[in-house]
């Protein structure tokens, strides 16, 4: 067809694998469940979504793009995006947020998607789709107004920085891996800002301009993230898991996890251990 590329186009909310999905809010909230690895060719979706991976492995790539998830990675796509998947030879069990038509137009009205596909690191969004995943399960009759506040939520960490702030700085990248690999140990702004060439000052208000969160709220993501990881992967007690996530003790994790999540640690560990991938 003259050298165009034809390509698959899920309809939205739609999603290959084993699939149960809830309308509420405005979005598509779905569970979708591989038990088998295999490759997706080349798609789009029709609507914008997130993705978080629960549970295995699972990668996306494109030609501008290559994304490879761990547990509790959080990915946004614009709508249409052409990208091909591949899930781990053993799996891999996602939840997803499709977005209909009415919240393409909140992320246009907030300045359109930063970019078509972009990872969403720690932070406030991971927690806010979490927040989602609980309200799937719950299925509350009255949670139309709690799905909506939390979509408006999320379309606000994806669209792009109003038109008056300047470019991000170059070295914010480098921060953002400080942020990232150091998450265990206690946060230090003179050692992060050395290293980054700037001011403390400075970090800390560049930090919170373009990433919308504290350098201490960023880690602290990171720190909860990494908890949510190991609380899946084996039999460990909450008590060794919190002190190797930087936590100062178990009851300092089990405060901090549950005002962020909404849900302790050992309530997390429960649901997701009653929920694998293969009944």
């Amino acid at each position: 067809m003259n050298g165009v590329p034809s390509y698959g186009v899920f309809p939205a909310g739609y999603f290959t694998g084993e699939t149960v999905s809830w309308t509420s809010g405005g979005a598509i909230l779905a569970d979708v469940r591989h038990a088998v690895g295999k490759t997706v060719p080349p798609h789009r979706h029709e609507a914008a979504y997130f993705s978080l991976l629960l549970e295995g492995t699972y990668s996306e790539r494109a030609a501008d793009f290559d994304l490879v998830y761990q547990p509790y990675t959080l990915a946004f796509h614009a709508a249409g995006t052409v990208h091909e998947d591949e899930i781990g030879r053993l799996g891999c069990r996602f939840f997803a947020v499709a977005l209909l038509d009415d919240w393409n137009h909140v992320i246009e009205e907030l300045g359109g998607a930063r970019a078509h596909v972009f990872e969403l690191d720690g932070g406030d969004p991971v927690w806010i789709v979490l927040r989602l995943y609980r309200e799937f399960y719950a299925r509350h009759a009255n949670a139309e107004a709690a799905v909506e506040d939390l979509v408006y939520q999320l379309c606000t960490h994806v669209a792009r920085r109003s038109a008056d702030e300047t470019e991000e700085p170059q070295w914010l990248g480098a921060v953002d891996a400080n942020v990232r690999e150091g998450f265990r140990e206690p946060i230090d702004l003179r050692a992060i800002a050395k290293q980054a060439g700037v001011h403390p000052a400075h970090l800390c208000r560049a930090y919170r301009r373009f990433r919308g969160r504290t350098i201490s709220d960023a880690m602290l993501g990171m720190r909860i993230q990494h908890v949510c990881r190991r609380l899946i992967e084996g039999k460990d007690p909450l008590s060794a898991i919190a002190l190797e996530s930087g936590f100062a003790d178990q009851s300092h994790m089990t405060r901090i996890f549950t005002r962020v999540t909404g849900r302790s640690p050992g309530a997390h560990r429960r649901l997701e251990r009653a929920n694998p991938i293969q009944d």
